[in-house]
């Protein structure tokens, strides 16, 4: 049986688009250096709590800054918050269920805040950490440590970080 030209047209028709499904990940990858995205610990603060409670909430904020040369934005990040030097607790910033349109836009050289409410449960071993907070100690050093996903439409790679304040 011979291949007619309509036959070859279509089987490399087929193949073409086999071909194009397969490697369209490699072909529309956008290449970004994560290293040139600065995340920062810009401010812990009391939200609300109060004497005789036995939880705290904290405002934690973020600076992330793009330096790449294109906009991207982040899906999670997960830090550890210590108080001088003692650990207060872990949480995650997640946009996982969030489209990309909702997410934070990470523009280019424009700096971004995100936040983030971490509950502080009382314990004997944080009595004074919570008398600090609750008197707006500003003596208090804070330290956060951790890991971001950053992406760009096709491509997404972790960014780890730490920083204090």
């Amino acid at each position: 049986m011979i291949i007619g030209p309509r036959r070859l047209v279509l089987i490399g028709a087929i193949a073409a688009v086999a071909l194009a499904i397969i490697f369209y990940p490699i072909i529309v990858q956008t290449p970004f250096d994560p290293e040139r995205v600065a995340i920062q610990l810009t401010g812990v603060e009391l939200l609300s709590g109060g004497e005789g409670e036995q939880r705290l909430d904290l405002r934690v904020a973020l600076q992330l800054t793009n330096t790449n040369e294109f906009t991207l934005t982040t899906s999670k990040v997960a830090y550890d918050l210590f108080a001088d030097g003692a650990p207060v607790g872990s949480d995650t910033i997640s946009y996982e269920d969030v489209p990309v349109t909702g997410r934070p836009a990470l523009f280019p050289n424009q700096p971004v805040t995100i936040s983030d409410t971490l509950t502080l449960q009382y314990t004997d071993e944080m009595a004074s950490l919570f008398s600090r907070i609750l008197n707006n100690s500003t003596d208090i050093t804070w330290r956060i440590s951790g890991s971001a996903t950053i992406e760009s439409g096709t491509t997404l790679q972790e960014k780890r970080f730490s920083g204090e304040i």
